[in-house]
Parts: C-alpha cells; structure tokens; sequence
C-alpha cells in the first residue's frame, strides 16, 4: 500500500486527468467532469471539464469542448471554450470556433474558424454582446416609390 503524505498535493494540483479515454475506444455521449480528461480516442459528443483537457495525437473530438485549459494534439470538430491557454501542437487540427484567454499554435497545426482572444478579465465572447449590437448603424430599408396618380380636375 503506497503511503500518502501531507506534503502530497491533490491529483488535480498536478495536471493529471481524472478520467481518459484510450487509442481504439469511442464513447459516444456528452462527458461533464469537475477535473481534467485525456482524450486518445474518439468521443462524439460534447466535453466540459472543470480542469485541462488533453487530445492526444490519435484522439478526436467531434462536439463541442468547454474547459479551463486545453493542449491539442489531435483534432476537434467543434466549438473550443477555455478560460485559460489552448495550445495546438504541429499536426493538430481545430475546426469550430475559438474562445480563450491566450492562444499558441505551433507551425504544422490548422485551424478553420473565428477567434476571439479575452485579456482573462472577462469571459470570451464568440459573439459581440447584445449591448454592442444596438449601436449597429442599420441602413434603412428601401422605400417603394410610387407615383401619384394624375387627379381630375
């Protein structure tokens, strides 16, 4: 029996994934975990941790990912959401919108979609608040002419 100190800090403290998914495994369905996940193989669903996601170079994500950071080596097809860093590695694929408080993509990664960067002191927005839109100009709509008909005298 391995002995525990005080001096050990949580498995979460450590970067480690509380739960992962191996090479040749799909799990198809939505993953909702308070800590962080490794992804080797494919989920078709949607991914919120509350900690780091990994997508290793074999892993896949078709759905949508919410979490506080996330290092890809693999591929997304779907919407990114991160509180903190995401990083792609040479290879890697990202295809859905981003949003994060900083971003690196290493030389051979792709990624196909909008971007939006957050100083870390607001959430990142992919789309502008209901507040900026009202201050759209709209152009008004165009008026149909008509012509006056000619009156009897």
């Amino acid at each position: 029996m391995a002995r525990i100190s005080r001096n050990d800090a949580p498995r979460s403290m450590k970067n480690l994934p509380d739960a992962s998914i191996p090479v040749n495994t799909t799990f198809t369905g939505n993953i909702d975990t308070m800590g962080g996940i490794r992804i080797d193989g494919t989920v078709k669903g949607n991914v919120k941790a509350g900690g780091d996601v990994t997508i290793g170079s074999d892993g896949t994500i078709e759905g949508n990912v919410n979490a506080s950071n996330c290092n890809i080596a693999g591929r997304i097809n779907g919407n990114l959401t991160v509180t903190g860093a995401v990083q792609m590695l040479s290879g890697s694929k990202l295809l859905g919108d981003l949003a994060a408080s900083s971003f690196a993509i290493e030389q051979g990664a792709f990624f196909k979609g909008q971007c939006c960067i957050s100083d870390g002191k607001e959430p990142a927005l992919l789309s502008a608040p209901a507040e900026e839109k009202k201050h759209v100009k709209k152009e008004p709509a165009a008026s149909k002419k008509t012509e006056a008909e000619p009156q009897a005298v």
